[in-house]
């Protein structure tokens, strides 16, 4: 993809953040074609916007392979935030258990093996806020989702569980509840069945860049798929063994 193109589509995406407005598509000639290209969509939007890179979500896809999203800076919550629903109005709200990179993890040829990463991060309970910068969100390809943040509205983060490798994230019970409705309850539910799977698959997609920075965060996807919360909900998250977690829209 022209680096000329990778500019309009981050310039395009900048723009509708800035204005709040939404986008039918981006311009033909800056669509993404692969994840390589929305990756570096992604990277000029941050340039455009001014921000930081604070971590990243990641999903596995047998089509095609890691995708990756930044979690900015200025989009991570404290547990118990007050968030501007006009921000994230599509107010998509998905549980997840993230995880905390208590070193750096940097480039490298040799790849990061699942014990090495496991010793390296804390785990935590997260609530993404989904939102989009597309009129319509189900009817955007994947890559142009993906090349705006894999629609990342917000990020709340929990407190850190530093035994957490003594528990079977794979069979965590879930329960997700909006303005006191429980809307999921379940036992396990993430999409690759272990969350650190595609942490792994993550720090090994940045070996070969930047690698992981100390600090930084990765989420990686969620035990009770997409709901939806209202303008004024009060959202609360746990997870077994985990605190409680939650945020209010205003």
């Amino acid at each position: 993809m022209e680096q000329t193109a990778i500019l309009q589509a981050a310039k395009a995406l900048h723009e509708a953040r800035q204005a709040g407005t939404r986008l039918d598509r981006l311009p033909e000639f800056a669509q993404p074609q692969n994840v390589a290209d929305a990756w570096a969509i992604q990277l000029a939007t941050v340039k455009e916007l001014g921000e930081t890179v604070a971590g990243w979500k990641v999903g596995l896809s047998p089509e095609h392979g890691v995708f990756v999203g930044i979690l900015i800076g200025s989009r991570i919550f404290k547990n118990g935030a007050s968030i501007a629903a006009a921000e994230v109005p599509m107010l998509g709200i998905e549980a997840e258990i993230a995880f905390r990179f208590d070193r750096a993890l940097p480039s490298r040829e040799r790849e990061y093996g699942r014990e090495e990463i496991a010793a390296a991060v804390t785990a935590f309970p997260a609530i993404e806020i989904v939102d989009t910068r597309f009129r319509d969100y189900a009817a955007t390809p994947i890559l142009e989702r993906t090349a705006d943040f894999m629609s990342n509205g917000g990020f709340v983060a929990g407190p850190l569980r530093d035994d957490w490798r003594s528990f079977d994230l794979a069979k965590l019970e879930v329960r997700l509840t909006i303005d006191g409705v429980e809307r999921v309850r379940r036992v396990g539910g993430h999409p690759t069945g272990d969350p650190l799977i595609p942490a792994i698959a993550l720090v090994n997609v940045l070996r070969a860049s930047t690698g992981v920075t100390e600090g930084a965060v990765a989420t990686t996807g969620s035990y009770t798929g997409l709901e939806y919360a209202g303008r004024d909900s009060t959202v609360e998250v746990a997870f077994t063994g985990f605190r409680e977690i939650g945020c209010r829209f205003y």
